[in-house]
């Protein structure tokens, strides 16, 4: 991503999705900043992107695992993961979920007693409509585009969702402490979900 500065970026994403901003707002506050660096006309598409009906969408994604799979008690940490799956011979971009024991003092606590492998993906419309209009062409956006829209958005969507469904997300656990991010980079911590609903990090 030569066009931004990279410590910048993660910082603008990380204080509007830690914001009170709604998910749009802030969405739209982070193509500003990207359009600033890097100008170029795809910004305008991905200014109209689908925000709501896509948290609605995956408001039913994400009720329908805690209803028919939800994680067991000892999963006190989710991850929300980024990643570009091929779906029907066409690479996209997505999100999935999985959990595990959370470990603040232990970098892989991901990787033990994971849960979650058979979980659905989302089928997110807009991380979709990010990754085909970041790479659509041959002068695209491509990284720069995909980069901070898919992690904001992912991030921004989450918090969310957690806003909203925090009894659903906590089921039997004492807490669960939300992580989003793609699955070979950057990620977010949004916060730990408890009885009293999100508590946002704001650290």
């Amino acid at each position: 991503m030569t066009a931004y500065n990279a410590g910048k970026l993660f910082g603008e994403i990380e204080r509007a999705v830690k914001s009170d901003l709604s998910v749009e707002e802030a969405f739209l506050r982070i193509i500003q900043f990207c359009s600033t660096a890097r100008p170029h006309p795809d910004w305008s598409a991905l200014r109209t992107l689908p925000v709501e009906s896509d948290l609605q969408y995956l408001q039913q994604w994400l009720e329908t695992i805690t209803r028919e799979a939800p994680p067991p008690a000892p999963i006190t940490g989710l991850w929300f993961g980024l990643f570009n799956p091929v779906v029907q011979d066409r690479v996209t971009a997505d999100l999935h979920l999985i959990g595990a024991p959370y470990d603040a003092t232990d970098p892989d606590w991901l990787f033990r007693q994971r849960w979650g492998k058979d979980t659905p993906d989302s089928g997110s419309k807009v991380l979709d409509a990010i990754y085909q209009i970041a790479y659509g062409h041959e002068d695209g956006l491509g990284n720069d585009a995909e980069y901070p829209l898919a992690l904001a958005y992912a991030a921004l969507a989450i918090r969310h969702l957690a806003q909203r469904m925090s009894t659903r997300i906590l089921g039997d656990a004492a807490q669960r402490v939300l992580h989003v991010g793609f699955d070979s980079g950057d990620f977010l911590v949004i916060g730990a979900v408890q009885k009293d609903g999100l508590i946002i990090d704001r650290q």
